[in-house]
């Protein structure tokens, strides 16, 4: 590559970032500009781009209304995202109906908690609830004229149980995944009903899980079913649960998959925690450094790579000083890996499938016992004992 071309490439992605930088600004610039509260769906909705309403549009499902001018879908909008309120129990989990609580209870307005630009969009989005600046403060609010109907909702028993089933859908299905990796639409379905107790509807589940994902993604949604965010090849992971078909999913207790489906969640088991004690005392490591590392070392095993390939990781955070240090960092390194669960392992970890082959396997037949019977020795010349008549020697003892 000619120098003359390289500044040239250079100076186009310094531009392009540039850009990228501008236009990110830009919107941060909108989502925070001045809310004077209260205000009216007309009032909030009016301010918005023709695309910002068909965004909303397609948030709620409306159908036949891509055609309307601006004005005429505002309208429209401002009639249908009261009705898509009462909607949200069917879709929402307690983390966003709690937070559209809290806003209520503030009346109709409240400081901005810690959330992602992708989930206050995801906000924007159903029309429900809106970022701005109000008294030199960044804030959610609600649309005056539905502060009330949000207050009434929280004493709703049906609300509430409904809300609380996504819940659960949600945190199930986020932990089913951090352990087994990928899962198809039937086996998902399978073990949900087996952890719920109850029969779930594949159309209902979907629409809620779909609904979770564009709030926070932690799973991918494709043609394999459903998978971890970090499962890098679905049907690798498929592959291997075949090639395992006599083995069943890992027995996982209800409260152990529902503790994994917390956002963040990291199974920290005894091997984990000693190898991020050895790297803190032997190293030059924080114990947030040490963590970190000892977490993509359990993900590094998760998709199926061996100790060769972690210590090559490794090689460029640690500084091998001698072959003792990497003997002691090889054992740590491959106990950890024998005790974290595997995706395709279907749950297991090595050492526990180890068990489980050992305790699944037949018992050795017992050594034949020598008869403590007495053995009495015919004469030839007797009479057999099978009844014949003949002489032993002429029939069974010939």
């Amino acid at each position: 590559m000619s120098n003359q071309l390289e500044k040239n490439m250079l100076k186009a992605l310094t531009g392009l970032n540039d850009l990228s930088r501008k236009e990110k600004e830009k919107r941060e610039q909108k989502r925070w500009a001045t809310l004077n509260v209260p205000f009216s769906l007309d009032e909030v909705l009016s301010k918005y781009t023709k695309h910002e309403l068909d965004t909303i549009r397609k948030k709620l499902d409306i159908k036949n209304a891509s055609s309307l001018k601006k004005a005429d879908l505002a309208a429209l909008l401002v009639e249908r995202i009261p009705a898509y309120l009462t909607d949200i129990q069917h879709l929402w989990d307690n983390e966003r109906f709690q937070l559209l609580r809290n806003i209520a209870n503030n009346g109709g307005q409240m400081p901005t908690p810690n959330l992602e630009a992708k989930q206050m969009e995801y906000f924007k989005n159903t029309g429900l609830i809106f970022t701005g600046t109000s008294d030199n403060e960044k804030i959610l609010a609600l649309p005056d004229e539905l502060v009330e109907s949000v207050l009434s909702m929280k004493n709703d028993l049906n609300v509430r149980a409904r809300i609380s089933r996504n819940t659960e859908w949600i945190t199930l299905t986020y932990g089913l995944l951090y352990y087994y990796g990928t899962l198809n639409s039937n086996q998902m379905i399978d073990l949900l009903e087996k952890y719920t107790k109850e029969p779930i509807d594949y159309r209902d589940y979907t629409r809620v899980i779909s609904d979770a994902n564009d709030y926070r993604k932690e799973i991918k949604i494709d043609m394999d079913g459903f998978s971890n965010i970090r499962v890098v090849d679905p049907k690798e992971v498929k592959k291997e649960h075949r090639m395992r078909k006599n083995v069943d999913f890992y027995p996982f207790t209800k409260q152990q998959l529902l503790a994994a489906g917390e956002p963040g969640f990291v199974d920290r088991n005894k091997s984990y925690q000693q190898v991020v004690s050895f790297f803190t005392a032997n190293f030059e490591m924080s114990r947030d450094e040490a963590d970190h590392t000892v977490e993509e070392i359990v993900y590094a095993t998760r998709i199926g790579h061996g100790p060769n390939e972690v210590m090559t990781y490794l090689s460029n955070i640690i500084e091998f000083d001698d072959m003792d240090t990497i003997q002691s960092i090889m054992d740590q390194v491959v106990v950890l890996m024998n005790n974290t669960k595997q995706w395709f392992l279907k749950g297991y970890a090595p050492l526990e499938l180890g068990e489980k082959k050992k305790e699944d396997s037949p018992p050795p037949p017992e050594a034949t016992k020598p008869s403590s019977k007495k053995v009495v020795k015919i004469g030839r010349n007797e009479p057999c004992p099978c009844g014949s008549g003949k002489k032993y020697k002429k029939c069974c003892g010939r």
